[in-house]
């Protein structure tokens, strides 16, 4: 915006129309206008003929959002805001009338071009998003260009990105996070967005006064010290102490044993907190196979068990788990499990709204028979997804025609993606899981459960009633060549 306007649009509409009216405005907001809708703006206590001269005052472009019920009753003030809004000297200004269902034009906005959205169509959001944007100045089109880029989708993604995608998982995490202790298992394969959803929640509960440790066993041990159980404990509880800001004397020793442990938290780390904590656990598939693996998940069960009696010390201690491996193959014993108690979250792929809204963050202007082969190739995978959009308005971008081509292929806009999965079937650890693989493309079962279970977790597979199947059509056409 310049300095002139505060807000890119002003949404004029009956009140009986708002919910249809907050979904538009939400759309406009997504794409990251400034959108002055009453029910965001207008405070209790406010002067709301004031508010609204205000917002028509800073406002660039007026949504005139017009319906039969609009036009019979709240016509008077939907005009009188019109009359405000219109001034002939000042060019940035924009008038738009928008069409929400049938009903009878008022003469008086009959010379003027509308917008159609009875059909709801994402070609014509996408048009009314580029009427409401800022006009662009001369000789900075090339800049603007290069401000629009967006770089490659790598890793973990700060959830303050625009292209942090919330789904319904998210609403889950911002309930638990106000809890004051409160078990949490994110469950759902490979690049799916779990560990952005557990920076994401870690945040809310830091809102929420509470302290966090984040353990990101990726990272945090290597396989020497994971062979070795008290050198694992002792690093996990040298991480604990060192993020939670404690001083020397409450330094842990080494730690001989699990019950040791369990004693380090209870008599010295955990009493000397003044706020409840949340310790997180990310990558935890990296304990699976290791000797001590059922002692350690019993271990994460009795924390939980713990926060019932009051004097444990374990009253206001949360934990948060992140797997995409099935729960059994961790540890066999549902009892001494720590996957099934608290909330179980399963983060689900993006849905065809949620795959609009990112196309309209990228720019990358699908028209919506293209979105919906794109959901067809991919099936709403999220890393999948961006990285499918970025390919589309990155500096090398393509067609949408060409990556549908291409998409299969070694050196195409997955590639990197594909052939790291390929290369991690055809290792030594992987052959049995590519011949299971192979047996599920070709007859659509797996040799065994367990396989079935690996291959779910590594996002490869999923099950379409009695088959088992590839988990989109992309990894059905890059592995059956296999």
């Amino acid at each position: 915006m310049t300095s002139q306007f505060l807000w890119d649009v002003f949404l004029s509409h009956s009140s009986r129309d708002k919910p249809q009216v907050q979904q538009l405005a939400e759309h406009l907001r997504d794409a990251g206008l400034q959108v002055w809708f009453d029910q965001w703006v207008v405070k209790p206590g406010d002067d709301i003929y004031a508010a609204i001269e205000h917002g028509l005052e800073y406002s660039r472009v007026l949504i005139l959002c017009l319906s039969q019920v609009a036009l019979d009753s709240d016509w008077v003030k939907l005009e009188r805001n019109t009359a405000i809004f219109r001034d002939p000297q000042n060019k940035e200004r924009r008038f738009i009338p928008l069409l929400l269902e049938d009903c009878k034009m008022p003469s008086v906005l009959r010379r003027l071009l509308y917008v159609d959205w009875r059909g709801r169509s994402e070609e014509v959001l996408t048009d009314l998003i580029q009427s409401c944007r800022p006009p662009q100045p001369k000789g900075k089109a090339k800049a603007s260009r290069k401000a629009q880029f967006i770089a490659p989708p790598t890793g973990t993604m700060r959830f303050d990105s625009p292209l942090y995608i919330q789904r319904e998982a998210d609403a889950y995490t911002q309930i638990a996070a106000q809890q004051v202790a409160e078990t949490i298992v994110i469950k759902a394969p490979r690049q799916m967005g779990k560990s952005s959803l557990l920076i994401s929640y870690l945040a809310a509960c830091r809102q929420a006064d509470k302290q966090t440790v984040m353990l990101d066993l990726a990272s945090l041990a290597t396989d020497e010290e994971l062979a070795d159980y008290p050198s694992f404990l002792t690093l996990l509880a040298q991480a604990m102490w060192e993020q939670l800001g404690q001083p020397a004397k409450a330094a842990p020793p080494r730690l001989k044993h699990q019950r040791a442990m369990v004693q380090y938290l209870a008599s010295s780390l955990l009493p000397a907190l003044d706020n409840p904590v949340v310790i997180a656990f990310d990558e935890i598939e990296r304990v699976l196979g290791r000797p001590y693996q059922s002692d350690f998940f019993s271990m994460l069960r009795s924390w939980h068990n713990l926060r019932a009696d009051q004097s444990s010390g374990f009253a206001e201690l949360g934990l948060a788990l992140v797997i995409s491996t099935e729960p059994y193959l961790f540890i066999k014993d549902g009892l001494r499990s720590p996957f099934n108690v608290g909330l179980n979250i399963a983060l689900r792929h993006f849905n065809e709204a949620e795959c609009r809204k990112l196309n309209r963050h990228y720019h990358a202007r699908l028209t919506q028979v293209e979105l919906e082969r794109l959901m067809q190739l991919l099936n709403g995978h999220p890393h999948l997804t961006h990285l499918a959009l970025h390919a589309l308005t990155g500096p090398h971008a393509m067609d949408f025609a060409t990556l549908w081509v291409k998409a299969a292929e070694r050196d195409g806009p997955f590639g990197t993606h594909l052939r790291a999965l390929e290369s991690r079937l055809m290792d030594d650890a992987g052959r049995k899981l590519s011949a299971a693989m192979r047996q599920i493309i070709k007859d659509g079962k797996a040799p065994a459960r367990d396989d079935f279970y690996r291959l779910l977790g590594a996002g490869l597979v999923r099950e379409d009633g009695e088959r088992m199947i590839p988990a989109n059509q992309l990894y059905q056409r890059f592995f059956a060549r296999l």
